[in-house]
């Protein structure tokens, strides 16, 4: 049985530049959106590790597209992570989203000239050389009014790009049936604990908890209610580059689920819980009444085994 999470989860980055002139002092800064790529997302479904590394300026003046694997006419490449962290959040009206944001510095004599292009690359940074292994994002750079310019970084200045990603949780429930031993159960899928979603690193590349429960789910900010009992297995299947979804199984053995009155939501979270990171969703489950003959929960004992399956899916915001 699959209960497909087809929520949106949204990533938007923004980057900020801030030019310090080593000599004056002065200081400009400027900031715009940017266009997660294609390979940004499918690095974010799969890494095993902090998925930003590094930042790279050219000079090329042709807008991204989502395809986009590589930057042209490259002025210079940092990865010095000048500082990271959490960044932002809004846990007060919807939707709701947190952010980390990483600092990249360009030291004077580096990337000097004309600059009207950044990307954010992950994997391997090779300064010497301008090369990388993958691209996350990629941006023209813009003015206050969304319109591309050039600029330039003199010798004697000091660049900061600073990129802050942003994910929003899904705003509204989803709803469905699905069938669990020739049972009809309606579900609703909703959003965990919104203002604890984190992007630190691991991702979305693992499942590290997932807990049936005997009580309703909770509100976006909250999680279910009840009495709980941790499942015996919990895997992901196979990502498949360019899909941006990800399947995962949750199996409970004869010895475990047993809850008395039987599960009526379940809890799950994908990432690194070791770096508290990752995305949180509750599901919620209610016997058809088609069936009277059942009960309102799933009828978890230890004579019977329970496997679940949960599908999402990342997006751009």
């Amino acid at each position: 049985m699959t209960t497909e999470v087809n929520h949106h989860i949204g990533l938007e980055g923004i980057v900020h530049f801030k030019f310090t002139n080593s000599k004056t002092g002065e200081v400009r800064e400027y900031e715009f959106k940017n266009l997660v790529l294609n390979s940004g997302i499918d690095h974010y479904m799969t890494t095993s590790s902090s998925f930003i590394t590094g930042c790279i300026l050219g000079s090329s003046s042709v807008p991204p597209v989502a395809t986009d694997t590589t930057i042209t006419s490259i002025l210079g490449t940092s990865n010095t992570n000048q500082t990271y962290g959490a960044g932002e959040s809004n846990t007060t009206t919807l939707p709701y989203y947190t952010s980390f944001y990483w600092t990249c510095r360009f030291i004077e004599g580096v990337a000097t000239g004309n600059i009207a292009q950044v990307a954010m690359a992950y994997g391997n940074v090779y300064v010497h050389n301008n090369t990388y292994d993958g691209l996350f994002s990629k941006a023209l750079v813009k003015d206050s009014n969304g319109t591309p310019i050039t600029i330039t970084k003199l010798a004697d200045e000091v660049l900061d790009v600073t990129y802050t990603l942003r994910i929003y949780s899904p705003s509204s429930d989803v709803t469905g049936t699905t069938t669990i031993s020739g049972v009809n159960y309606d579900y609703i899928v909703r959003a965990a604990i919104a203002g604890s979603w984190s992007l630190y690193n691991k991702a979305v590349s693992l499942v590290y908890a997932a807990t049936a429960y005997t009580g309703t789910i909770g509100t976006q900010l909250g999680t279910p209610s009840g009495s709980a009992s941790d499942a015996t297995t919990k895997t992901f299947g196979t990502y498949v580059v360019g899909t941006y979804t990800r399947t995962a199984t949750i199996f409970w053995d004869l010895n475990n689920g047993n809850l008395s009155g039987g599960i009526r939501s379940v809890y799950l979270a994908f990432g690194n819980g070791s770096y508290g990171s990752g995305v949180y969703f509750q599901i919620q489950y209610t016997a058809n009444p088609a069936h009277p003959d059942t009960t309102v929960t799933i009828p978890k004992d230890a004579t019977k085994r329970l496997t679940l399956k949960y599908q999402f899916t990342v997006g751009r915001v």
